[in-house]
């Protein structure tokens, strides 16, 4: 009994310290709540219930505090989150969850302060940001702040990769230049005086070639490439003020020019269209198109690349759309009038069937013989007279119906696109095959109703073309074969026509006209014929049905085609010979715009001297200036707008 008595008390302790330890965690007083029941369980280790309570409540707050430590983690907070996790280490020391999250919080204070070194040496350091960049991405390939700063550094590094260096102000002043048969690498050597430009030669650029030009009023880089174009001359633009020049062929071209990689990423042309309209237009042969991407991978000159972007523009372009509102009405209307007086039609007569027991011989009407014996003895019982149906009828009948069965279907379908509406049914039609004398059946389906077929062709002017196909048909029989199968009788009206309309415009198709008229009847012979007695001695039907047809389409626009900017349709694209927005110009002085006031009359600078290229030979020295030359080997006269008319440079 004492043991009894004991272990009652120590289930009631133990309850009741399951109990307060519960209320101490239903209250906010979770570590409290916790330890208390953690030093219970210990203190009652053979009471399930408070073991079972204090591991729940364990869990529970486990996942509490990890799920609060994640999301601090998430979003930056690693403060937060490591107390959080060094919270779960306290209540479970071998918690791998918190141990991981831990070291996690760890790599993110390591990589936050490695970001924030990127993004401050970002500008004036790319490639060692991309290095630091490359570091945290090792640790967490997901890291959307690195491959955030990643994209932004490898985009303004591939822009600055691609943009082409742009000449000197100083090359767009107006100049006046005057040169007869003079070297080439004379002329060179004024334009880069006066332009403060410096020119590199190839080796393949004859010494000895000579040009001659006048040009007034126009600017130096003008001036430059009409020099090059009629030498058979090539640029290249290594900076604003350094030109590379080189011979214009193709092997020279294959070691200057640069080629630039261009992807197209296409939302509405076909792939292949704008694959077939960059190999025509721009010639290029290094382009490729994946057809499941949409998109087009170009390989070629700077110039030909900002060609194609414009023809490109141009094409891809979303198509138009238009919503045709149909609305389809078969009106039928029948007139039955069924009136007289049904008299019977049949009368047959014949000879009742002599009994067994006669002593004539046995004969058989159904063969139409009988015994010249019999047929001098008949009398009127021997004779039976049909008269089918006996019983006289009078049909007062007058029918009327009209039948209206509408459709109204809205299509948006795209321009140059078809649509097609089909309301019915589907009948079963059984086909019977014999194969060396197996005989199989198949089932196909034969659409009855009505099919609508349109495509419609909507211009700039929102003048819209429909092509419309309309069918209506209906089983209006069915004939059974002598092997049993059944064949259907089909009646069909149809109707194909192209019309016009404007946007919201209602064009009317009718006149789809089915009439039937049927008249019969029965009469007494004679009398039936008599006008006005043809009903009183038989009966008439007539029978008057016509179904109508009528078919309303009205297009409304949903989306016409924009077109683009006057800059992508129409501009300058090259020579045969070469691709180009360019074009060769000598623009005046009006027509180009200078940052600095030519017409101040102050002395210019002088330029640093033109790099003189290997293999060339020193220009003549030049005589002293004179305002008039009449002589036709002058040298050139230099007229630098705001200078006067004399040779040289001032």
């Amino acid at each position: 009994m004492t043991l009894i008595a004991a272990s009652l008390l120590t289930g009631c302790a133990a309850d009741m310290a399951r109990k307060q330890g519960e209320s101490l965690i239903y209250q906010g007083e979770i570590e409290q709540g916790l330890q208390y029941l953690k030093e219970q369980s210990k203190r009652y280790p053979d009471d399930i219930k408070l073991r079972a309570s204090y591991q729940r409540q364990l869990d529970s707050t486990l996942n509490i505090l990890l799920r609060e430590a994640d999301n601090a983690r998430a979003r930056g907070d690693i403060e937060l989150a490591s107390n959080r996790y060094q919270q779960m280490l306290s209540h479970d020391k071998s918690n791998y969850r918190a141990t991981e999250g831990l070291r996690l919080a760890e790599i993110a204070v390591r990589q936050n302060s490695m970001l924030k070194y990127a993004r401050e040496i970002k500008d004036n350091k790319p490639e060692e940001a991309l290095d630091v960049l490359a570091q945290v991405l090792i640790d967490n390939p997901r890291n959307t702040q690195a491959l955030r700063l990643r994209d932004e550094i490898e985009s303004r590094k591939t822009r600055e990769a691609t943009l082409r260096p742009g000449l000197a102000q100083s090359l767009k002043n107006p100049v006046s230049l005057q040169f007869k048969d003079q070297s080439i690498s004379s002329v060179f050597d004024i334009i880069a005086r006066i332009g403060k430009v410096n020119f590199i030669f190839d080796r393949d650029v004859a010494p000895n070639l000579r040009t001659t030009i006048y040009a007034h009023d126009s600017s130096v880089e003008d001036v430059i490439n009409l020099i090059l174009t009629t030498n058979q001359l090539d640029k290249k633009v290594l900076n604003e003020n350094t030109i590379l020049i080189y011979p214009k062929r193709p092997d020279k071209d294959r070691d200057y020019k640069d080629l630039v990689m261009r992807t197209f990423y296409l939302s509405n042309a076909d792939p292949k269209q704008v694959l077939a309209m960059i190999k025509q237009m721009v010639r290029t042969k290094d382009v490729y198109i994946d057809e499941r991407l949409s998109m087009l991978v170009m390989r070629d000159t700077p110039e030909a690349i900002a060609v194609a972007e414009r023809l490109i523009a141009a094409q891809d372009l979303p198509q138009s759309e238009i919503i045709l509102d149909v609305e389809i009405l078969e009106v039928s209307s029948s007139d039955i009038l069924n009136m007289g007086i049904q008299y019977p039609d049949t009368l047959s007569v014949s000879l009742t069937p002599i009994s067994n027991i006669s002593p004539l011989p046995l004969t058989s009407t159904a063969t139409g013989a009988i015994s010249l014996d019999r047929l001098s003895n008949l009398n009127k019982s021997d004779v039976l007279v049909n008269l089918g149906n006996p019983a006289i009828s009078a049909n007062f009948a007058h029918q009327k119906g009209n039948t209206n069965i509408l459709a109204n279907p809205k299509i948006r379908v795209k321009n140059r696109e078809k649509a097609k509406v089909q309301i019915g049914e589907r009948v079963p039609v059984v086909t019977t095959t014999n194969n060396n004398g197996t005989t199989s059946e198949s089932i196909t389906y034969l659409d009855v109703g009505l099919t609508l077929n349109v495509e419609p062709t909507l211009t700039i002017d929102n003048d819209i073309s429909v092509k419309v196909s309309l069918e209506v048909s209906n089983v209006t029989g069915s004939v059974t074969t002598r092997n049993g199968l059944i064949a259907y009788k089909v009646g069909t009206r149809n109707a194909t026509t192209n019309m016009s309309a404007r946007d919201g415009e209602t064009q009317v198709l009718a006149g789809l006209l089915s009439r039937t008229d049927q008249a019969s009847g029965s009469a007494l012979p004679g009398l039936g014929e008599l006008p006005g007695l043809d009903r009183l001695f038989g009966n008439k039907k007539n029978d008057n049905s016509k179904t109508e047809l009528i078919l309303l389409i009205t297009p409304r626009v949903v989306r016409n085609l924009t077109l683009p900017p006057p800059h992508i349709t129409t501009f300058d694209s090259g020579t045969e010979g070469t691709i180009s927005t360019s074009p060769l110009r000598l623009r005046t002085s009006s027509s180009i715009q200078t940052t600095t006031n030519n017409a101040s009359g102050n002395a210019m600078m002088p330029a640093p001297p033109p790099i003189t290229p290997q293999a060339m030979m020193e220009p003549a020295p030049q005589p002293a200036p004179a305002l008039r030359a009449t002589d036709d080997n002058a040298l050139p006269v230099i007229s630098p707008p705001g200078r006067g008319n004399g040779m040289g440079r001032r």
